[in-house]
């Protein structure tokens, strides 16, 4: 009897803790759409706080483009990971007032090497690219780069651009077992404006990788070498490093248990670049401001109003070289 009671409580056995978690999750979890910290950490955000006016929910998005020959159509193309897919592209074609488009390989290369074995291809390139890579992993992308790569690029699928629900098996898996990929610390002030999370600080547990110098001192070569390639193709090049969540808040938390994160200040030499944009100190410079929301609370990637302010700076860039004649703007309200 003992034994029976035992395995029926066993998270691994139990069908009364299985419909204990299903009851939970169809009440409370199953109908909250969520960014993607919410989903990985299970987290319940607040169900209004992504219908707030300032995040324009029904902001247009570029379409991955079909095959290389659609490439030279657009006046800029966006080469990016994750950042590139939401909404800042749309909102620098829009101050720029140019044709533009997405273009990803199909998980296959980084946006580095996609960008390189391009120019390799001989692929007919518009005038402009604008290559974006998240801090976490541009240390390792550049290093990785290879100058000689030549080969057929396969273009993603489109991809569905709606918000995911928590799957079910998903969320019984995370509360059966430890799940470390949500990292949560506490802010000395408000940054966002999730009900109850104003303070609260969610970042994906990669933004605490540390690359080490070398391999720091290699990427910075790597990318001075990958803009050495651009202008050998008569390309204008533009590449923006994302930073991560943790890195821009990071001086901000109240008894911060981790190291401080510096490896973009390798990256420093490129500050006078006009086709280098850093976005941590931009962001770093608006949080200061008290800007709120600069990223979504639930999310890794920025909310519409940090996208909003990098396809600003980003057109500051673009204006400042002259390719293009700069003739709008944003109405930004804050």
């Amino acid at each position: 009897m003992r034994k029976f009671v035992l395995t029926l409580l066993s998270p691994l056995h139990s069908p009364i803790l299985l419909v204990l978690l299903a009851f939970i999750y169809y009440k409370w979890i199953e109908n909250d759409i969520t960014g993607d910290l919410g989903r990985i950490g299970q987290i319940v955000f607040s169900n209004t706080y992504r219908s707030m006016e300032q995040f324009d929910p029904e902001i247009q998005k570029q379409l991955p483009l079909s095959d290389t020959s659609e490439l030279k159509k657009s006046s800029v193309v966006f080469m990016g990971d994750s950042f590139t897919k939401h909404g800042f592209p749309y909102y620098l074609s829009t101050i720029i007032q140019q044709t533009s488009a997405k273009f990803f390989a199909n998980n296959i290369m980084s946006p580095e090497q996609t960008f390189v074995a391009l120019c390799n291809s001989n692929v007919d390139l518009p005038r402009v690219v604008v290559l974006e890579s998240v801090e976490r992993s541009c240390i390792q992308q550049l290093c990785a780069l290879d100058f000689s790569m030549k080969v057929p690029i396969e273009p993603s699928k489109k991809e569905n651009a709606d918000e995911k629900q928590t799957d079910f098996s998903t969320f019984y898996r995370n509360q059966l077992f430890d799940n470390h990929s949500v990292r949560h610390l506490q802010l000395n002030r408000d940054f966002f404006s999730c009900p109850k999370k104003e303070r609260d600080l969610y970042f994906y547990h990669e933004d605490l990788i540390f690359s080490n110098d070398h391999d720091a001192i290699i990427a910075v070569s790597k990318l001075d070498s990958l803009f050495q390639v651009a202008r050998q193709h008569d390309v204008v090049l533009f590449y923006v490093i994302a930073a991560d969540k943790y890195d821009v808040y990071q001086d901000y938390v109240l008894e911060n248990e981790y190291p401080k994160k510096t490896v973009l200040d390798f990256f420093s030499v490129f500050n006078e670049n006009l086709f280098f944009v850093n976005t941590k100190t931009l962001l770093v410079e608006k949080a200061n401001l008290g800007i709120k929301d600069l990223y979504y609370a639930d999310d890794t990637h920025w909310s519409p109003v940090g996208e909003k302010i990098v396809a600003e700076e980003i057109a500051k860039h673009i204006d400042s070289v002259g390719i293009f004649q700069y003739c709008g703007n944003l109405d930004f309200v804050f």
